[in-house]
């Protein structure tokens, strides 16, 4: 009877032992389940927005009035033309400043303008440069020759000695050196700046710039 005890309680050692190893082997108490949690991986879902731009287009450019002529004038140079008439007719833009060559605002406003007329000179914009003397030795014709040769200005130029276009196109008691405007192919100014500022002369490229397009 005691061997058979012994053979019992040995078996219900046996069992115990793999009892525990099928625990330990299954998951035993769960430590395992929650390492395993802590190292998965989880692929998140990305969602890409399309992001579109809208280009808003720039404000039209306005019509400020009609062109007056040039009457009353004392000649031109570096052209053969006679009149405003007559450039105007010849190209799609006319681009006229008053200036004066002893003015130190309108010599700033020169090498913009250089840069504009070889540009666009050959797309059919002419600048006409007014000459409307402030002091009396810049009403003298030789003077302005030379002037105009020392600052690079090859463009047509007005002479209005007594100041008459300047006046009548600036009317009131203030005129300006200098002035310059935009004259489209139907004889509307487009552009009408006074001044000397980087700012005035950026606008007056793109305004010509884009009138051209349209035309």
């Amino acid at each position: 009877m005691r061997a058979s005890v012994v053979r019992y309680l040995a078996l219900g050692v046996l069992m115990v032992g793999l009892a525990a190893i099928a625990w330990t082997t299954l998951g035993g108490d769960g430590a395992d389940d929650a390492e395993t949690a802590t190292n998965t991986t989880v692929a998140a879902e990305v969602t890409t927005t399309a992001v579109v731009t809208t280009t808003v287009p720039p404000e039209p450019i306005e019509v400020l009035g009609t062109a007056d002529t040039l009457t009353d004038l004392d000649g031109w140079l570096n052209t053969d033309a006679t009149s405003l008439e007559e450039i105007r007719a010849a190209n799609k833009l006319t681009v006229v400043q008053f200036w004066t060559f002893g003015c130190r605002n309108c010599k700033n406003t020169l090498d913009a303008l250089s840069g504009l007329y070889a540009d666009f000179r050959d797309q059919g914009v002419e600048i006409v440069g007014v000459h409307s003397p402030e002091f009396s030795y810049e009403a003298d014709v030789d003077n302005i020759i030379e002037a105009a040769a020392d600052l690079g200005v090859i463009w047509p130029i007005a002479l209005d000695t007594d100041k008459r276009n300047f006046h009548r196109w600036q009317p009131g008691n203030i005129g300006y050196w200098p002035r310059v405007y935009v004259i489209d192919g139907d004889n509307r100014i487009r552009f009408d700046r006074t001044g000397d500022g980087r700012a005035t002369y950026e606008q007056l490229y793109d305004t010509v710039e884009r009138l051209l397009a349209d035309a």
